[in-house]
């Protein structure tokens, strides 16, 4: 069973789930493309038949460098639920994210050229008091973010009926949401927000005044 699926709470659902991006296997996929290459050109061309077994260099450093990559594919893991989001990297050297839907104040996502051909991207998470986790190498992050927000939306279309939930000792309870209007966009967002979650901005200054 997958780590999210360990930590979901009762009646929690999952609506979406993303994965580490391929590229993390660019390197160790060309060294083993290149080895099967050199192989196949060894047995077409009689002058360097000899010389097939040099391919077994670039294929087992390879394999030997893929390990890591395919550790970190199977073991990464990136959710949005109906209350959360639920974030875990590595295996040995964990790393874990779990925010309630309403404790996000901002998600941002950064791509270059490359990253937006290839369709990946670092995702940041900013929460309540301004705190922000990046995780790097996701796959398609543009819809990640697209269910967060969707997710939040939702659960502000609810209003009064829909509060945020926060952690108590015997579980989740309702705690009703302060807002007020960002003075750049105007969106509603949380009072005690430092970065509205709609533009980006910050919003401290200007909110004081």
């Amino acid at each position: 069973m997958s780590y999210v699926d360990q930590h979901l709470m009762p009646g929690e659902r999952v609506v979406y789930r993303a994965r580490q991006h391929w590229i993390i296997f660019a390197w160790p996929g060309g060294l083993l493309v290149l080895a099967l290459g050199w192989m196949i050109a060894a047995g077409q061309i009689p002058a360097i038949e000899r010389y097939w077994p040099l391919a077994a260099f670039p294929g087992a450093l390879g394999l030997f460098l893929g390990v890591a990559p395919l550790v970190k594919y199977l073991t990464s893991e990136y959710a949005v639920t109906d209350r959360r989001v639920i974030i875990k990297v590595g295996l040995l050297q964990r790393r874990s994210l779990e925010t309630l839907l309403g404790k996000i104040e901002a998600i941002g996502v950064e791509q270059g050229l490359l990253d937006r051909l290839i369709d990946r991207g670092t995702i940041t998470i900013t929460g309540t008091g301004g705190t922000r986790e990046a995780f790097a190498n996701v796959s398609n992050p543009l819809e990640f973010r697209r269910q967060v927000q969707a997710r939040i939306a939702a659960l502000e279309r609810g209003g009064a009926a829909s509060p945020a939930l926060v952690a108590t000792g015997a579980g989740y309870a309702a705690e009703p949401r302060q807002e007020r209007e960002c003075p750049w966009c105007a969106e509603r967002i949380l009072v005690r927000a430092r970065i509205c979650r709609f533009c980006g901005r910050d919003v401290t200054v200007t909110g004081e005044m």
